[in-house]
């Protein structure tokens, strides 16, 4: 691609900007970059990883909305979601996040595969590729 070409198109994502983060009508004061850094970080750790075994064997390895075992789970926050217990104790920090009980006690989760889970977070079925 050309200079002139990559120039163009650093200008167009620079007015496009303007259109995210404060300046739009969605926005609720930085919550998402949060709750993403967060969640990024504890997926990596012992205390997630724990929490997340301990649901599957609670559920016993079964979506318990489909009851589909032997394939791809996951564990789901529930009834409160991650970004709702975040917002709740106004976790900012890896270290608050650790310390919070309701983000690692199992009567917030459930087992669900991964299709289930897509349904629920995003009210339809996943599109299958061929």
């Amino acid at each position: 691609k050309s200079k002139e070409h990559r120039e163009t198109m650093r200008r167009i994502g620079l007015q496009r900007r303007g259109k995210r983060g404060e300046g739009t009508s969605n926005w609720r004061g930085g919550i998402t970059e949060k709750n993403y850094r967060i969640r990024d970080t504890i997926t990596a750790l012992f205390q997630y990883r724990q929490w997340r075994s301990d649901i599957f064997t609670r559920d016993d390895f079964t979506c318990i909305l489909c009851g589909l075992r032997g394939v791809y789970l996951e564990a789901d926050h529930y009834p409160k979601r991650f970004i709702d217990i975040i917002i709740e104790y106004n976790l900012k920090t890896l270290e608050e996040a650790l310390n919070c009980e309701e983000l690692w006690n199992i009567n917030n989760g459930r087992t669900l595969c991964k299709n289930c889970h897509y349904l629920i977070t995003h009210g339809k079925k996943k599109k299958k590729r061929n």
